[in-house]
């Protein structure tokens, strides 16, 4: 199998090297992955993100935005040009690390899943170092998706996703910030595909480290939420 990472980023040099660096040295052989793309998203960086990337992976394929627009809008972008079986969505900080794509790839292998989510929430109550702030807005965030789609998630917020081709097929982002991911968990469901979850460990970064996310943006994450679950 072919498996497609897709890395929205923006501005985001103090760490896409260490992540580049531990995509290169993964063997995913052993998870029936033979083949795979990098599609790195580039939303108008303005610090080197690209040149840093490239000069790890030189075959990584780089798709510009000419101004910054928000990750959904990277998605939608990168998400006509995926080619493999696969296809898995990594952040460009380190809150969400590479060594863990086994951990997510073995249930698609294993048990034919459609689609996993790497869960901060499953078997533990509260991640480390998760500010309060966020840890609520993902429990009330995981909640009202789970009520709005009848599902039972320990972590709809998630930004670590792996998904078949086919779940992707035909589904167009709309969303533009954050909210995208509520937004793809939506539509995937409503397609009748099922979600599994892995647990994974999981550090917060902070606003010093390049932290893009902050509060406020919840409100628009809920918008999504509401809007495509309903």
């Amino acid at each position: 199998m072919k498996l497609t990472i897709l890395i929205p980023a923006y501005n985001e040099s103090l760490s896409i090297e260490t992540i580049m660096r531990e995509i290169k040295a993964l063997d995913l052989s052993s998870c029936g992955i033979t083949k795979r793309e990098i599609i790195l998203i580039d939303d108008a960086s303005t610090d080197g993100t690209v040149k840093k990337a490239t000069s790890v992976i030189p075959e990584t394929k780089v798709i510009y935005h000419s101004k910054n627009q928000g990750k959904g809008a990277a998605l939608a972008t990168g998400l006509p040009h995926t080619t493999g079986d696969i296809i898995l969505i990594q952040d460009a900080d380190l809150e969400y690390r590479p060594s863990l794509y086994p951990a997510l790839l073995r249930p698609m292998v294993e048990q034919n899943a459609d689609i996993v989510y790497g869960s901060r929430f499953l078997g533990i109550k509260r991640p480390k170092d998760m500010k309060t702030p966020y840890y609520l807005a993902n429990l009330f965030g995981t909640w009202l998706t789970n009520k709005l789609l009848k599902t039972s998630l320990t972590d709809s917020m998630t930004c670590f996703k792996l998904f078949k081709k086919e779940v992707l097929s035909g589904v167009k982002l709309k969303t533009k910030g954050f909210g995208a991911d509520a937004e793809l968990t939506a539509k995937a469901v409503k397609k009748g595909f099922k979600i599994t979850e892995v647990a994974i460990p999981y550090k917060a970064r902070t606003f010093k480290e390049g932290k893009k996310y902050r509060p406020i943006l919840s409100i628009f994450v809920l918008w999504s939420i509401i809007k495509y679950g309903i």
